[in-house]
């Protein structure tokens, strides 16, 4: 384990004057001796308000999301995860007034969302990211009522969603970013019914969601986004309900979910968008008794969940989407339950936090085996809970906010080892920290914190904090005279992080030489008239490799 900051000492404060926190008097606790170079947190900028749990949508190196400033209501923001790069998107509601934005949902290269206005109710926007092109959709329910789009899911280059038009319920909508691509998708439930949509999940061109209609119940559908192409998968036929819920793509158009029929109860099921392919996975809890399946998540080739069976509490679990690829995969507290939540993919690992015998809720980490299914970390103390979560992934790394003691819960990040899981700043000096990861964006995951009880973004450069520290490497001529043929040359690496693995590649005008991978290099006959570099790469487990090159020598003379 690196280690950790001391929370009773502090530094400067992040800068606060610059991004309007002086009043606000921050200050930063130290940074582990784990640090690299400036990869220190950063204050991005400080809200009225700003929801702890809402939808985020990442568009290229900036992320769209909700929040009240010192001026205006609550309406879109967006940032590049820097205070300067971190302005209101667009003042939907002029004034104090909020729009209420959320559900920022990306297709392709624009974000769209639900927001509501004096003139046109709540209705369906989308955004390019600036100013001028953030506009209303359609006015779906024409006037001041409200279409309350919910539900917005990426499908392809086009949006579904469900809305009201005031003419039919609550209904599957789809639309291409304008009001000419934006039309009923189908009446599922025929008149000024609504069909209650849930829980749609896209994916090969397919998708499938949860919908109510009189004489077939909740159900699930398959939709291709057309009207013909929509179908009701009715898994208990007649009026009754198998009530589909959670809904999770497994592979292909092949989706895994939970379902309740006759003689079962709820249990886990697999649907390839026909009847014929469409059942029951496994009845873990025979009879008509319910299992307990939650926190679906697809990892790698398979979906995890939590889990649980007669005489096993709820521990993880995992399907290929068939009775023989489905299991438990480790009971991590015997006799009680682990309760796994917050499943995340790293390169077909699984990433969770769970509750051990005499721990509390923790960092783990699943390869779908047993034996590969460990503890990365214990940072709480005893059985106080060291991962709320919830986890973010950014490339192969992993950010969260991580809870001890004696900082409260601050910044954490973790390359999936316990050497490299480590707190990178104590934000809010004592035990008083309470960062949440919200969005990976760019090399940086942003966190959201409380300072003096304000909403407060922190980002933190998780790439470059998992990038081998370097040095360039410089050149030394061993032999005197001038550099010609036969003269012999040394490479001195410089000061890299310690334990990095260290290999040498001399270059010819900035071509490699063939076989010259040693610290030295004796001149030849082929490097007359031509420049002479060494590239040194340094390479350490859990890192990012990094190359450096020296600067050139003067040309090897000719005589």
């Amino acid at each position: 384990m690196h280690a950790h900051p001391n929370p009773r000492t502090t530094v400067a404060g992040l800068c606060a004057a610059a991004v309007g926190l002086a009043a606000l008097a921050v200050t930063t606790g130290a940074t582990p001796a784990s640090a690299h170079g400036n990869t220190s947190p950063t204050v991005v900028k400080t809200f009225t308000t700003m929801s702890a749990s809402q939808e985020i949508a990442v568009l290229g190196n900036r992320f769209l999301f909700a929040a009240e400033a010192e001026t205006g209501g609550l309406e879109p923001f967006v940032s590049d995860g820097t205070a300067a790069g971190t302005t209101m998107l667009k003042d939907l509601v002029p004034g104090a007034s909020d729009s209420y934005p959320e559900q920022f949902t990306r297709v392709g290269s624009r974000v769209y969302f639900a927001a509501s206005t004096i003139g046109a109710g709540r209705e369906l926007w989308v955004t390019d990211g600036t100013p001028a092109g953030t506009t209303m959709v359609e006015d779906v329910l024409p006037g001041t009522g409200n279409a309350n789009p919910a539900e917005l899911t990426a499908f392809g280059d086009q949006l579904l969603f469900s809305a009201s038009d005031g003419v039919h319920g609550t209904e599957l909508w789809s639309s291409r970013g304008s009001a000419a691509t934006t039309a009923l998708v189908e009446d599922l439930a025929p008149g000024k019914s609504d069909s209650f949509i849930s829980d749609i999940t896209a994916a090969h061109g397919v998708a499938y969601l949860r919908a109510f209609t009189v004489g077939i119940g909740t159900e699930l559908v398959r939709t291709d986004g057309t009207d013909g192409g929509t179908k009701f998968l009715d898994l208990v036929p007649g009026s009754k309900s198998s009530s589909p819920h959670q809904i999770t793509h497994l592979s292909g158009g092949t989706v895994v979910f939970t379902a309740s029929t006759f003689g079962t109860g709820v249990e886990l099921w697999r649907s390839d968008g026909t009847n014929e392919g469409s059942n029951i996975v496994e009845d873990a809890t025979p009879g008509s008794d319910n299992s307990t399946i939650t926190e679906l998540a697809r990892v790698g080739s398979k979906v995890f969940y939590s889990g649980s069976q007669p005489g096993i509490g709820r521990e993880l679990f995992a399907t290929g989407g068939t009775a023989a690829t489905t299991g438990m995969v480790r009971d991590i507290a015997p006799g009680s339950s682990s309760e796994p939540a917050d499943i995340v993919d790293i390169a077909g690992q699984a990433y969770f936090t769970a509750e051990a015998p005499g721990s509390g809720r923790e960092l783990y980490t699943s390869n779908g085996t047993g034996s590969g299914t460990v503890k990365v970390e214990e940072i709480g103390a005893g059985t106080d809970d060291g991962v709320p979560g919830p986890l973010v992934t950014n490339g192969r790394f992993l950010a969260f906010g991580g809870d001890t003691a004696a900082t409260g819960t601050e910044p954490w990040v973790s390359n999936g080892t316990a050497g490299g899981t480590d707190q990178v700043k104590d934000v809010v000096p004592g035990n008083q920290g309470s960062a949440q990861a919200l969005v990976a964006v760019g090399p940086r995951v942003v966190f959201r914190t409380l300072v003096e009880g304000k909403p407060t973004l922190v980002a933190h450069d998780v790439q470059g904090w998992f990038t081998v520290d370097a040095a360039t490497p410089k050149i030394t001529k061993k032999t005197k005279g001038k550099l010609r043929a036969g003269s012999k040359l040394a490479a001195k690496a410089g000061s890299w992080e310690p334990g990095a693995s260290l290999t040498f590649r001399w270059l010819r005008n900035g071509k490699p030489i063939a076989g010259a991978t040693k610290t030295t290099y004796q001149v030849k006959k082929a490097d007359r008239g031509k420049k002479i570099r060494v590239r040194v790469t340094g390479a350490l487990a859990g890192h990012n490799p990094v190359e450096r090159t020296s600067s050139a020598t003067g040309k090897v003379t000719k005589g």
